[in-house]
């Protein structure tokens, strides 16, 4: 029951940014819409606003629960424990299952804040870390193409693509039964966690 509401809740939380950001731009847009031209002021148009509004709120309302629960679960640690690990610093959050790191003392805590259980470990315990991303083609359209015949008519033209997708931060563990750990992020964020890691371990 614990790990299908914890499975649940990282679903929620993966989805819980894009959705606050696309409907928060949407409901944004739908206002100026409909207060800058009267066309705009339609059932729809209102409809989607409003939705839009619902969805925003319900996002970020998600993620401030979801990060009461992460300090919350951290600072109860650093009490019983007698540690500092930093609520401010957190390896996979918004998902409840989480890393958090204290520099000072040399510790590393695994964290689920859907269920309240953490183990610690040294920082040794992590030996090594690394982003990784897989290469994805597409067919994307390169031109008007060839002329078709004596027509003013153009067959489209297409030319295959390469783009880098699906980064991760790889994390290389002391746990012989589990030795690796996958964080799926952006770029910018496995390269920023690489970085943190560089500073937290070797600092």
């Amino acid at each position: 029951m614990g790990s299908a509401k914890g499975l649940g809740l990282a679903l929620l939380a993966t989805f819980a940014v894009p959705a606050a950001g696309l409907s928060g731009m949407g409901a944004i847009g739908a206002l100026l819409g409909m207060l800058l031209s009267r066309d705009n002021r339609t059932s729809g148009v209102l409809i989607f606003f409003v939705v839009a509004v619902i969805i925003c709120f319900l996002s970020i309302r998600l993620l401030a629960r979801m990060h009461k629960k992460a300090k919350g679960l951290v600072e109860s640690i650093n009490r019983q424990s007698s540690l500092n690990f930093n609520a401010g610093n957190l390896l996979g959050y918004p998902s409840p299952a989480f890393l958090a790191f204290d520099k000072q003392n040399r510790k590393l805590a695994f964290c689920n804040s859907s269920t309240g259980d953490f183990r610690i470990y040294e920082l040794s315990y992590l030996l090594a870390w690394r982003y990784e991303w897989k290469i994805k083609e597409s067919m994307d359209l390169s031109g008007p193409g060839r002329q078709v015949g004596a027509t003013n008519m153009h067959m489209p033209s297409f030319e295959r693509v390469q783009r880098a997708g699906d980064f991760a931060l790889i994390l290389e563990v002391a746990d012989e039964s589990s030795p690796v750990i996958k964080f799926y992020m952006s770029e910018r964020a496995a390269k920023g966690w690489c970085a943190k890691l560089n500073a937290i371990v070797n600092g």
